[in-house]
């Protein structure tokens, strides 16, 4: 199965309004995602209540939502949205 990535156009707003820390620690969870998904630091969970979509961790404040669906042989990674816990988990 071809994994295949992509991201949302609220996703790259989103990710450009991040400070130049969280741009450059965002940028490397992205490439370790790409490389190995299940490396442990990421924390790569499925998000509850939900079929598809999952959370990787940038660093301790900052979450990337992606959804994770299979179309033929192809695994497609889209990134949803990005941002603080609070930001992607509005409190209920």
């Amino acid at each position: 199965m071809t994994r295949i990535f992509r991201s949302t156009r609220k996703f790259d707003k989103q990710f450009k309004r991040l400070d130049s820390k969280n741009s450059k620690q965002a940028e490397k969870a992205i490439e370790l995602f790409i490389s190995d998904p299940s490396h442990p630091s990421l924390r790569y969970k499925k998000i509850q209540g939900t079929d598809n979509f999952f959370e990787i961790s940038v660093n301790m404040s900052v979450r990337i939502i992606i959804e994770v669906t299979s179309k033929e042989n192809d695994l497609i990674n889209t990134l949803y949205i990005i941002g603080t816990h609070d930001d992607v988990f509005p409190p209920k």
